[in-house]
């Protein structure tokens, strides 16, 4: 079978049937830099990594081993990912990055779940035409000022969702895929998610782990990882790795 194919539960082992309960920390990781064209709603394109991501993402590995060691988890073989190329490949450079370091074999699984923000119609459009086709619908009022940023904001055409709507789907993959691993597996658990800044942000705000009032101010680097650990009350918590502050054109 390959790996690819193997479900949630196949993803690590037991070592000791009823031991208490390890941790259970999702990393957020950003894709890494493409050329993304200029003024343009990147929507759901199929665009691949330029070499700069690929370089990111074989750089992203150190620091997600680094936060292992800091607080004594065990990196899952498993890395889910957004099934957009950027994010997929993202995903392929980190794990072959975490096998050369390692010497474990780490495999990827895509899912569609954590694909960014549709943007439905007005997917890779650039902005002044979507601007100007809302403009030009009767129907419709202007888009307001700032709205690519808005969590609760959806274009008004046929398929988009909010950031809220998107951080919602990842955020219940995330929760699902961590759920997933036994609560008897003493492991104390780092999980990868590869996927887009603001549908990871989002999620950490669905998830509880992050102010909704501050995320628009914030974003993540390209091939940055950023932790978060669900406590075994069912809280989750923001446990390393710092959101950058919004950079417009950044």
């Amino acid at each position: 079978m390959n790996v690819d194919e193997l479900g949630d539960d196949d993803a690590g082992g037991i070592e000791a049937a009823g031991a208490p309960r390890g941790r259970r920390v999702a990393g957020f990781v950003r894709h890494g830099h493409f050329d993304r064209p200029e003024n343009t709603a990147s929507g759901h394109s199929l665009l691949p990594l330029s070499e700069l991501g690929r370089d990111q993402a074989r750089r992203a590995a150190d620091p997600i081993l680094d936060y292992c060691e800091e607080f004594a988890l065990e990196l899952d073989a498993r890395i889910e990912a957004s099934q957009l190329l950027r994010a997929w490949e993202t995903a392929k450079v980190l794990a072959e990055a975490l096998e050369a370091r390692t010497g474990r074999h780490f495999y990827v699984v895509e899912r569609n779940e954590l694909v960014e923000r549709g943007l439905g119609s007005c997917a890779n459009l650039t902005f002044d035409r979507i601007h100007a086709l809302i403009d030009a619908d009767p129907r419709l009022a202007p888009l307001p000022a700032g709205w690519r940023r808005m969590p609760e904001f959806r274009l008004p055409v046929q398929g988009a969702e909010s950031l809220m709507m998107a951080g919602a789907r990842v955020a219940a993959r995330v929760a699902a895929s961590l759920g997933s691993i036994p609560d008897e597996d003493p492991r104390d658990v780092l999980r990868l998610f590869v996927a887009h800044s603001g549908c990871l942000r989002h999620a950490a705000v669905q998830l509880g782990a992050l102010d909704v009032r501050a995320v628009p101010g914030l974003s993540m680097d390209f091939a940055q990882s950023v932790l978060f650990e669900k406590l075994p009350n069912g809280d989750w918590i923001h446990l390393a790795g710092q959101l950058r502050k919004f950079i417009p054109g950044r």
